[in-house]
């Protein structure tokens, strides 16, 4: 039987309509806007010999609600939350007992979404609990008038000046993702360290007795930062402990930018650890010193900063001999990255040793 030719082309109609709508997303079902990842926090508590604390109490505060989660560590010492919001500032530390640990930052500013914290409590955490040490909070004042928060700790048992080591942290961190590094590595190997809340961060929050906040611009200011080294840099010279021809400088991101200005504007830096540089951020800083010479530089990365990798090898080229490039296959990057592998660690303080 033949079919009418107008209803042929009706039919032909419907199909293709037909087709449409059943392959075509309903409209309330529309591609919703992708959402950015919630952010992580885990990690491991021991106690001073090492070992796993059952049901220690690990406290995360959501700084900008003012409100805290306590999380209770398992059987083997492990504690996890997930699902938080990457928008918030959080401060996280661990208790158990009497101790308790130092706090540790996670900043909106980072796009760090999975961030591990391991606590170790015990008499080990406690200011001056291995002999000789003294650990003491100071304070600095810079030439713009910004009161600047340090932590100072001096070794025991080490004759005569002693060698000594800035430490300053990334953007949106503060001065305590150093302390497990300060205590297991440099003050064991003789250095004594100050580490540095860095303008707008931690402790370093007023000037001229005003309220400041950092600025990501700051980053690349040679007005902002530097002048916090330059404070304490003079500060270190000033101290009668301290041997002024062995002054070195670890940095991490932001500060591993500063570890290159300052390699190259202050001949007391005899050396410097650049961990997870930017060369841009770091180049702008050092256009504004006459005559730039940074030397005896070791830049550490992960192969999970591509950025820091490149900036690792654009900045070698910038600088004097000695100078390496060290790249590590890790998913982690920055001070994180330091206290999780050893070999780093002890790569970092080899170089130090040779200053």
């Amino acid at each position: 039987m033949r079919t009418h030719p107008v209803l042929k082309r009706t039919m032909t109609l419907c199909w293709v309509l037909g087709f449409v709508l059943l392959t075509t997303p309903a409209i309330g079902h529309a591609k919703k806007k992708k959402e950015p990842p919630t952010k992580s926090i885990h990690g491991h508590v021991v106690d001073a010999r090492k070992k796993s604390i059952v049901g220690a109490k690990v406290f995360v505060r959501n700084v900008n609600k003012k409100t805290t989660t306590v999380l209770i560590t398992d059987e083997n010492g492990l504690y996890a939350i997930y699902g938080l919001d990457p928008k918030v500032d959080y401060e996280v530390h661990a208790e158990h007992g009497k101790f308790v640990s130092d706090k540790r930052s996670v900043s909106s500013f980072l796009n760090r979404f999975d961030n591990v914290f391991n606590f170790e409590l015990g008499p080990s955490n406690s200011t001056g609990s291995r002999t000789g040490v003294s650990s003491q909070g100071v304070q600095l004042t810079t030439s713009d008038q910004v009161r600047l928060a340090g932590d100072w700790h001096v070794p025991g048992g080490v004759e005569g000046k002693l060698p000594v080591v800035l430490l300053v942290h990334g953007f949106g961190q503060d001065k305590s993702q150093w302390d497990g590094f300060v205590k297991e590595r440099l003050l064991l190997g003789g250095f004594a360290a100050l580490s540095l809340d860095l303008r707008g961060h931690g402790g370093s929050k007023q000037k001229a007795g005003m309220p400041i906040s950092a600025e990501p611009a700051w980053r690349s200011d040679p007005r902002q930062f530097p002048l916090d080294i330059e404070a304490a840099v003079q500060w270190l010279k000033s101290r009668t402990e301290v041997d002024t021809n062995r002054i070195a400088m670890i940095g991490c991101e932001v500060g591993a930018d500063l570890a290159f200005l300052a390699s190259g504007k202050y001949e007391a830096v005899r050396a410097a650890v650049a961990i997870s540089a930017n060369a841009g951020n770091a180049q702008a800083l050092a256009n504004a010193v006459p005559d730039f010479q940074p030397h005896s530089i070791l830049y550490v990365a992960t192969q999970a900063d591509l950025q820091g990798v490149n900036s690792a090898r654009e900045l070698e080229k910038r600088t004097g001999f000695p100078v390496r490039v060290q790249v590590y296959n890790s998913e982690t990057v920055g001070v994180q990255f330091l206290q999780e592998t050893p070999e780093a660690a002890e790569l970092v303080v080899d170089w130090l040793k040779r200053m």
